[in-house]
């Protein structure tokens, strides 16, 4: 998350010198939660996108990347999503304890109804077809399913879900439209379709009544049976296409409730489905997302499935989203590696919109003398370098057996990285390739890593609490350090290069003369591990946050903390702002913290994560 900070808020006055109050504002989030199936949609306007990011859901502007607006209101991630057909509204559900479903108005970018019925999670949403209805599902351990109506937000139907929880769970549901009767005319009965493990179950609703006139009824699928995971009715409410983990697209006719025909598509399950609209009766096309990243076009003639020639092409991850756009001439496809698509509809021709971490970000670092380009690392296994005009990446690197990157810090134009398999790896920081690697740097892995001002060694920590100086041209050991008996959290190294200060999971944080390659200093936390440690310009004074929940300010000369700001929750990660005046924190709470250093008070919070927050640095700037 980028978090920009302005000093020239003139609605809050700073009593302190006559100065005016900073203030922080969201600026961009970057993030894409791309292994939620459906959890990608294109707007009808043809220039919005609506995904989800952790616990948020994010309103973005396809043609500025700066135009993002966030909508939260869950405590936990969002697990199921959908947009009503007209782009009004937009339902969200979550899992946890506080499994809630949230109906936001799109165009006040506002909540409107939350729907507290629910337990353990949701796994699916839908809305009808006339946007009156809501339809949610509760995952396995919930087992229950509601109909809402829209106009109220109250209940106008509800049931278990599936028979057998041992055996069967919903994973995906869809509105039909009205059921019809024996002649083909609509009934005033809203008819929906869940799937799932082992199952697939027609239902219609009177919402007058609440009376179920289908309630859950089979259909029939012989000793066909699949574990279903995405469905789509045709335009003519006809038929119902459905995926499945094993690869292959079934259909089924919904007035005889039975299987018509099913067809092998891709490798890796089918992840996504659209049916797109527009043509003739009784003819239909199909887009098929695969779980091993192909997106593949079929052609249906009545419910008989072939494959259109040159349809196919092939994208990064599991194509987990599939949304057409609303003009239908392109569709916009979501990876469960976290990339983003513009595909046309007719040739399959793909462009990439764009990329982010599919998994937890664990370390950030900026460039010392830039500061619109910094560099990330997650438990994906990636590097990233971002380019904070655009928010692009402009290069990244990649270790498939190198586990996760603890830690980072640039050296001239390398990036070097800290791994849990015990290996420093450095990469270019312009091209993202992996240049050399060390091994054994650390047992255990490289927990904590700085590289010094003239740019010639490194001092890493490893998990048992080694300290050691890595010459960096020749890739030697030059010194050994070893009084922590736990886990180094930090290192910081003193401007003179001379000196440095380690932070550790023992309580402790320990001053060092690298030369002499002797402790000087020590200083002792009274309660818990030290999560991260920051040293003030003067060398003098020290910054640290641990598990007692407390910021805790440190004089080098004295064994005694000078001062403590108890904090809510236990805080992870501590930075200093170049100039000296901002000190920046984050933790389990996922609130961005703000201080001023030499007051020691709060300034400002800032609020975006959906999970524990990692790592905060402020830019050079």
């Amino acid at each position: 998350v980028a978090e920009k900070m302005e000093e020239g808020d003139s609605r809050q006055q700073h009593d302190h010198e006559g100065e005016l109050e900073p203030s922080m504002e969201l600026e961009h989030a970057i993030g894409f939660g791309g292994k939620i199936r459906s959890c990608l949609l294109f707007h009808p306007n043809n220039r919005d996108v609506v995904y989800t990011a952790g616990g948020c859901v994010v309103i973005a502007d396809m043609s500025d990347p700066h135009n993002q607006v966030f909508l939260r209101g869950h405590d936990d991630n969002i697990t199921c999503m959908a947009l009503s057909p007209s782009g009004r509204y937009i339902a969200s559900g979550q899992k946890g304890d506080n499994a809630d479903v949230i109906v936001w108005d799109f165009d006040e970018k506002r909540l409107i109804f939350r729907l507290q019925s629910h337990d353990t999670g949701i796994a699916c949403v839908s809305f009808s077809h006339d946007e009156k209805l809501l339809l949610s599902v509760g995952c396995n351990t919930d087992n229950r399913l509601f109909v809402w109506d829209m106009a109220s937000g109250l209940m106008t139907g509800q049931s278990a879900a599936v028979e057998k929880t041992d055996s069967q769970d919903i994973r995906c549901a869809v509105f039909g439209g009205f059921l019809k009767d024996i002649k083909r005319r609509d009934t005033p009965y809203y008819m929906f379709i869940t799937a799932g493990q082992r199952c697939i179950r027609l239902w219609a609703l009177d919402p007058h009544t609440g009376a179920w006139v289908h309630q859950g009824d089979a259909l029939t699928t012989l000793s066909h049976v699949r574990d279903y995971t995405c469905i789509s009715f045709s335009p003519d409410r006809k038929c119902v296409f459905v995926g499945s983990t094993t690869g292959d697209v079934t259909v089924f006719d919904t007035k005889a409730k039975s299987m018509v025909d099913s067809k092998q598509v891709c490798q890796g399950g089918v992840d996504s489905l659209l049916v797109l609209p527009g043509r003739e009766d009784g003819h239909y096309e199909l887009l098929v997302g695969g779980g091993h990243g192909s997106l593949t076009k079929l052609y249906a003639e009545g419910a008989k499935m072939s494959f259109v020639r040159d349809g196919s092409t092939q994208l990064l991850g599991g194509v987990t989203s599939l949304s057409l756009s609303g003009d239908g001439v392109e569709a916009l496809a979501g990876t469960a590696a976290a990339y983003m698509y513009r595909a046309r509809i007719d040739d399959l021709r793909t462009v990439l919109v764009s990329e982010n971490h599919s998994d937890a970000v664990t370390y950030i670092a900026f460039q010392p003398d830039s500061s619109d380009r910094f560099a990330t690392c997650s438990t994906d296994g990636t590097i990233r370098m971002w380019d904070l005009s655009d928010y692009k990446v402009l290069c990244k690197g990649h270790c498939k057996d190198g586990g996760v990157p603890h830690c980072m810090a640039f050296a001239l134009e390398c990036l070097l990285s800290g791994w849990s398999d015990g290996f420093v790896r450095c990469f270019d920081a312009e091209t993202g390739e992996m240049l050399w690697k060390m091994s054994d740097v650390h047992r255990g892995g490289v927990t904590a890593l700085a590289v010094s001002h003239n740019h010639r060694f490194m001092v890493t920590g490893g998990e048992e609490g080694d300290v050691r100086v890595w010459d960096i041209k020749q890739r030697d050991m030059v010194a050994h350090l070893k009084e922590h008996n736990s886990a180094v959290t930090s290192v910081c190294i003193f401007s003179d290069d001379a000196h440095c200060l380690t932070g550790s999971r023992d309580r402790n944080i320990l001053s060092w003369d690298l030369r002499r390659e002797k402790r000087i200093a020590s200083l002792r936390q009274r309660m818990g591990g030290v999560n991260s440690v920051c040293l003030a310009s003067d060398q003098v004074q020290v910054v640290s946050v641990g598990q007692e929940r407390r910021l805790t300010f440190w004089d080098l000369r004295d064994p005694e903390p000078v001062t403590a700001v108890n904090l809510p929750d236990e805080a992870t990660t501590v930075t200093l702002s170049n100039t000296g005046r901002f000190i920046g924190c984050g933790g389990k709470d996922q609130v961005v913290r703000i201080f001023d250093f030499e007051q020691n008070r709060l300034l400002m919070e800032g609020a975006g994560h959906s999970g524990c927050i990692t790592c905060v640095r402020f830019s050079p700037d």
